[in-house]
């Protein structure tokens, strides 16, 4: 670790990490690169820098969550929207904390198993403060007017389009905030695993380009068998509730998260024997973004995206019983 004695170079990077991470909290798009400067503050600085980084990040962004929503009356509501302000940034540096080496318990475990505590860690936290919100009923007003606002556009914006008929006629507005409300309680924790997941990979890549650390490379992932079999009993759970052949009730987020946690992990080894029969061909780079942009696509376009959706996973899969790389490296 590149620890500096400067007392001047020390506080300049503390203040540049907690900048950068503020303005990153502020812009949607940003957010995969939020924890990056607080990453390489601790390659560089060690864990006491990181933690006053974090700290004074956390504080900055409470201040300007408070000054944004200055402007609303209700006390209730405004301290709803600053909870909500600052809810994923602060679940995002926890998770942070789970994935380097600065809580002894998860010391030198695998990568994999600090990204899943720090899921089941943010989830456990997230829980009182969605119950928090729910009961605070001046909030639920907001949420349902904008959730109606979107319906409004979804449902033909009153037009008699055939679509929108049907929409209104199968689901209607009350339908589709239930249904809103579902898909997220059924997919928060698991975009929460891929947003820290994507995060702590980008600053990996980063750490690697600046100070050439050791990096995991896709082709080498591999998903420790011991997570097959919650794999698969959560992927029959959630199509046993698709088909409707049974409700989990209050077990149902729970299935969902981690089914799609797990066949995200999967489709990752998927994609990892693609890569290995990539290098094996020695095919241009070109041509390999070209196949994995593919592939994206093939996510947004309805019906077909299954074939990526739950091919990528059933391909990771197989490889618990066909060494499917090792097949490949000696062909």
């Amino acid at each position: 670790m590149l620890l500096n004695q400067g007392h001047g170079g020390r506080l300049r990077e503390i203040l540049i990490a907690v900048g950068l991470a503020a303005i990153f909290s502020q812009f949607g798009f940003l957010v995969f690169v939020l924890t990056v400067p607080l990453y390489t503050l601790y390659y560089r600085r060690g864990a006491k820098d990181l933690l006053i980084g974090s700290g004074c990040s956390i504080f900055l962004i409470l201040i300007i969550a408070v000054w944004r929503t200055r402007m609303v009356d209700d006390i209730s509501l405004r301290v709803a929207l600053t909870v909500i302000e600052i809810l994923f940034p602060v679940l995002l540096m926890l998770g942070m904390f789970f994935v380097i080496d600065i809580i002894p318990v998860l010391s030198g475990i695998r990568r994999l198993y600090k990204l899943l505590s720090a899921t089941v860690a943010a989830s456990v936290i997230f829980v009182p403060v969605f119950i928090m919100l729910q009961n605070n009923e001046v909030f639920m007003q907001a949420v349902t007017s904008q959730i109606s606002a979107i319906g409004n556009v979804v449902l033909g914006g009153g037009s008699e389009t055939y679509e929108g008929e049907m929409i209104k006629t199968y689901m209607g507005e009350d339908g589709l905030i239930g249904y809103m409300k579902s898909f997220y309680s059924r997919s928060v924790a698991a975009m929460y695993f891929v947003v820290l997941l994507i995060s702590a990979r980008i600053s990996e890549m980063v750490l690697h380009r600046m100070y050439n650390t050791p990096v995991l490379r896709l082709y080498e992932f591999k998903v420790p068998d011991l997570l097959l079999w919650p794999a698969m009993l959560m992927a029959v759970g959630m199509l046993v509730e698709v088909f409707e052949l049974f409700s989990f009730g209050y077990a149902s987020p729970i299935i969902w998260n981690a089914g799609i946690i797990l066949l995200f992990i999967y489709g990752l080894q998927g994609m990892g024997i693609i890569r290995s029969l990539f290098l094996k061909y020695n095919l241009p780079n070109g041509l390999r973004v070209l196949v994995e942009m593919v592939l994206i696509l093939l996510l947004i376009v309805p019906g077909v995206n299954y074939v990526v959706i739950i091919g990528l996973p059933v391909f990771g899969i197989s490889e618990t019983w066909i060494n499917l790389r090792k097949f490949i490296r000696s062909t």
